[in-house]
């Protein structure tokens, strides 16, 4: 697979679909960061980075369908599927689906068909990723870029999220704080975000 070209195709379909790309985009900023930084703790490939990037950049295009927003993860899930890609073979389409279709609501389960449809090691990589998105969708809940860098340290039992914000990001925190149920669960440990004072810019570097 050749990265770049993937990139640039999921890039296209936000762009198509998107009605607030500096949102998404920001997301899949933090989601990719926090995967980097917990690496110890989920032991995941590089191409299910790119399938988390893809699937928090697409992860509200449903919105294009549903303009009131209900069920729009549902819908992002579908849009996923039924495009026309060139760079994702079934299975990473399926998988980014996936993982878009949970970055809200209930977390994943085995009443739900598709997922029951995954084999088990496919089901935990969505878990894991889906997880990794919910936290990062729930770090810009009011769609204003306010955590403007982020790291973790990984401790028994408890992960310790560090952010960074121009200013207050209550809001934010308590969002993701709600939105690290997935985590919880899939990692087993408590999900502590703790701000500081301070601005750093992030960067896919």
């Amino acid at each position: 697979m050749n990265v770049e070209s993937a990139r640039e195709e999921f890039l296209a379909l936000m762009q198509a679909l998107e009605a607030e790309p500096h949102h998404v985009q920001h997301v899949a900023l933090l989601a990719v960061h926090l995967f980097d930084e917990l690496e110890d703790l989920h032991g995941l490939s590089d191409h299910d980075r790119l399938i988390l990037e893809a699937a928090a950049t697409l992860h509200d295009i449903g919105w294009s369908a549903v303009p009131s927003g209900k069920g729009h993860h549902r819908e992002s899930a579908r849009i996923i599927r039924e495009h026309g890609w060139q760079h994702f073979s079934r299975d990473s389409v399926n998988l980014i689906a996936q993982v878009a279709r949970y970055h809200r609501k209930s977390p994943p389960d085995l009443e739900h068909e598709d997922f029951a449809a995954l084999s088990p090691a496919e089901r935990l990589r969505v878990q894991q990723l889906a997880a990794l998105l919910r936290i990062a969708d729930g770090l810009d809940r009011g769609h204003q870029q306010q955590i403007a860098h982020l790291s973790a340290e990984i401790f028994p039992g408890r992960v310790v999220i560090h952010l960074s914000s121009p200013g207050p990001a209550l809001r934010e925190i308590a969002a993701a704080t709600r939105k690290a149920d997935l985590a919880r669960t899939v990692f087993q440990c408590e999900m502590v975000f703790a701000p500081h004072p301070g601005m750093r810019s992030l960067s896919t570097s």
